[in-house]
């Protein structure tokens, strides 16, 4: 085995079938074959006449009868329905437009348009945590505003620098814990340390 090849046995195997299913779908033979059998029919799904396929319902079908396209049981659906269905999706019994996952009853957008409801609560849901965001934001905001223009420490210049130091340090206190520790602070409101 070289490096890039599979060790799981199952995987091999599935790479195995596909590579004979390949060298079989890229024959022209088989073009020939399935494109008489989609001639003059239409998507069984959504009704398209647009590059048609033929699927292959059972994996049985891959064994013998493979090239034999009714005996096999296959079906036409286009391209668009076909890869859905190997992503096991579903056509929209609705709306015949958006696919579904099986076992849901309709598509996402077909259930919103029958739940307005659910709808109206999301919106709503979203309003209020856009809100609560935005008060939060703003408290902290104005908060912050508040702390920046009123420091106590009266050392402390608009650029932020101790007069006091020689070296133009910055002062040494956040503007809302200077009031329990500066220095000048302190003198200045009288309180003995």
């Amino acid at each position: 085995m070289t490096d890039h090849s599979v060790s799981c046995p199952a995987a091999r195997a599935t790479k195995g079938r596909r590579k004979g299913l390949n060298r079989v779908w890229s024959t022209k033979e088989h073009k020939a074959t399935v494109k008489a059998f989609c001639e003059g029919k239409t998507c069984q799904w959504c009704g398209s006449r647009d590059k048609l396929t033929a699927h292959h319902p059972y994996i049985e079908s891959y064994k013998g009868c493979y090239t034999d396209l009714e005996l096999s049981g296959c079906f036409v659906l286009c391209n668009r329905c076909h890869f859905s269905l190997h992503k096991g999706l579903i056509l929209c019994p609705v709306c015949k437009k958006h696919y579904h996952r099986v076992g849901a009853e309709m598509c996402k957008e077909c259930f919103l348009k029958k739940h307005p409801e659910i709808v109206a609560r999301r919106i709503a849901f979203y309003n209020e945590l856009a809100a609560s965001r935005k008060a939060i934001k703003d408290a902290r905001n104005a908060k912050n505003r508040a702390a920046k223009r009123k420091h106590p420490c009266k050392s402390r210049t608009i650029s932020g620098r101790c007069q006091r130091s020689a070296i133009g340090s910055r002062c040494t206190y956040a503007p809302t814990k200077a009031e329990a520790g500066c220095m000048d602070f302190i003198r200045k409101k009288g309180v003995k340390a």
